[in-house]
């Protein structure tokens, strides 16, 4: 024995029959250690020769072609079950009109070509395989707005006994979705995700939706709506799902033999969260366009009512275009937000042609327009007894243009008056000259006339008074031209104050109405209660159909 050897070369006592202990006790020690780890090496090399003979034995002795469909006969249909987990609605681009969703893409059916007997390769239950490996059903995104087809990752599938294989790749889409813009940004939207086979007809395979038992009451249901994971599920901060129901659509117009015969369709129907825009956009843009109202409050001669009016109108631009660039370039419908910027923008361009009236009014003077009596009676009188207006100071007393003359020379001043105004312009000029000649005068019935009483003393004080009295009647003259000049003048004034004042009234309620019925318009616009118009079932995995 070699063991015998070895103790003998090592051991010289051993020839000499003495006794062997030590040889003994590791014979002891490692006989049973050798013989475990023998037992462990060939167990563990039995069970990877387990897993590698049942992937030959399906692989290759059976013959297995991965292009080849599932199905014993030509005629006979695969079932392909398909479900969907969201795990992130990740945004929706209003400009591109894109969906972008990270998902998992999950595929199931039956292949009898991958079926064992479990009992024959020690009770092996499943297999994990390259998806590379086996026949997939090569399920697309129809509405892919990238040209990416596929899913993001091939990962593994798991193969069962039965044959049934079961597919969980993860993929991140971007679908197209048509974006409705009226209600903007009050709105919500309406997106799918449209699956079908790129390759096999409805004469192929048949899509169904997945199929699950209730553990309740041991019956089967169709998963027929979007899956969740509360706990692997991210929120988005501007769009709140409302419904997620899922659908097969099968297409009677188009023939069987076509692989857009049918498809399963997954429905996204989520609803904007204003707040954003409503903090950001909505309120600087109502408080900017009430900014208008002041126009009215400011004097005309500051100068500053069209600076402020047309200040509004550019900051109600600035906000047009800061909204158009969120929005898709389509003339099929008009935001809502940007119906209240256009109404803003057409009543403060109202504002700045009531300005540029106005202030034309107010500058108007008697030397450059003439006040028809019409204009009178309707700007002075009857607009603003219609709108309970009263001039100020019209109740005081006012100057008529004479003072009360002294009661010692009302006498002498009437009778002088009296006396210049019987006579001729002619004669009381050439009267001094034609005495101091020794010329006649004509007689004239100025000449005829006396006053009474009349003296030569009265008449030297008519004399004396009489350049005076002229010079009175001029400053009279030129004091009430000066006042009816005033006058007119502050009446354009009045009538431009009247028609700002009926400009404020009219403009104020218009834009306080307007902004209130544009904006409910879109605070009561709420998706539909259930899923699909006509249908009452509301696709929640509360309310399920059993098959």
């Amino acid at each position: 024995m070699p063991i015998d050897r070895l103790r003998g070369r090592h051991n010289p006592s051993s020839r000499e029959g003495k006794p062997q202990d030590y040889p003994e006790m590791v014979n002891l020690v490692l006989g049973p250690l050798v013989t475990i780890l023998l037992f462990l090496f060939i167990s563990g090399y039995t069970c990877r020769n387990e897993e590698e003979r049942l992937i030959n034995h399906l692989f290759k002795e059976r013959g297995y072609n991965k292009e080849l469909r599932p199905a014993q006969s030509k005629d006979e249909i695969v079932d392909i079950y398909l479900a969907l987990t969201l795990s992130n609605l990740i945004s929706l681009d209003e400009v591109e009109e894109t969906l972008l969703t990270n998902v998992w893409m999950e595929h199931s059916w039956t292949d009898y070509r991958l079926a064992w007997n479990t009992s024959e390769f020690d009770d092996i239950d499943i297999l994990r395989l390259p998806s590379s490996m086996v026949w997939l059903p090569e399920i697309v995104l129809e509405n892919n707005n990238d040209a990416q087809f596929e899913v993001a990752y091939y990962c593994n599938v798991l193969l069962y006994p039965s044959g049934f294989v079961y597919w969980l790749p993860p993929a991140i889409f971007r679908s197209s979705c048509s974006i409705n813009v009226y209600y903007f940004p009050f709105d919500w939207q309406n997106c799918s995700l449209k699956f079908s086979s790129l390759t096999y007809n409805a004469k192929e395979i048949t899509l169904h939706l997945r199929e699950d038992e209730d553990s309740e009451n041991s019956r089967y249901y169709r998963v027929e709506w979007i899956i969740i994971d509360p706990e692997g599920f991210t929120e988005n901060g501007e769009w709140e799902i409302v419904h997620r129901p899922a659908r097969k659509n099968t297409y009677k117009s188009i023939p069987m033999d076509s692989n857009k015969h049918q498809d399963i369709t997954f429905y996204l129907i989520i609803k904007r969260k204003p707040l954003f825009y409503i903090v950001n956009i909505i309120i600087p843009c109502v408080l900017i366009s009430f900014m208008v109202s002041l126009v009215y409050f400011l004097p005309a001669d500051s100068g500053e009512k069209m600076s402020l009016s047309i200040s509004v109108l550019l900051a109600q631009s600035v906000f047009l275009l800061l909204i158009s660039q969120r929005l898709p370039e389509t003339s099929m419908a008009v935001p809502l937000i940007v119906k209240y910027l256009m109404f803003i923008m057409i009543l403060v361009t109202a504002v700045v042609l009531n300005c540029v009236v106005m202030l034309n009014y107010h500058f108007r003077t008697p030397s450059t327009h003439v006040m028809t009596q019409w204009t009178k009676e309707f700007f002075l009188g009857t607009l603003p007894r219609l709108m309970h207006l009263s001039r100020p100071g019209e109740s005081e007393a006012t100057w008529e243009g004479a003072l009360p003359r002294r009661s010692s020379s009302v006498g002498y001043i009437a009778k002088a008056e009296e006396y210049y105004s019987m006579k001729s312009r002619s004669e009381l000029m050439f009267e001094k000259q034609s005495e101091r000649h020794g010329l006649a005068t004509r007689p004239t019935p100025t000449a005829e006339y006396k006053p009474s009483g009349e003296t030569d003393e009265t008449k030297q004080l008519y004399d004396e008074m009489k350049p005076a009295i002229e010079g009175a009647n001029y400053i009279v003259k030129h004091i009430e031209n000066k006042n009816n000049y005033n006058e007119e003048k502050e009446d354009w004034a009045w009538i431009a104050t009247t028609v700002d004042l009926l400009c404020f009234y009219i403009v104020t309620p218009i834009m306080t109405i307007g902004t209130i019925v544009i904006f409910m318009a879109g605070i009561y616009n709420h998706p539909p209660p259930l899923p699909f118009e006509g249908d009452l079932f509301t696709y929640m995995q509360e309310d399920k159909r059993y098959i």
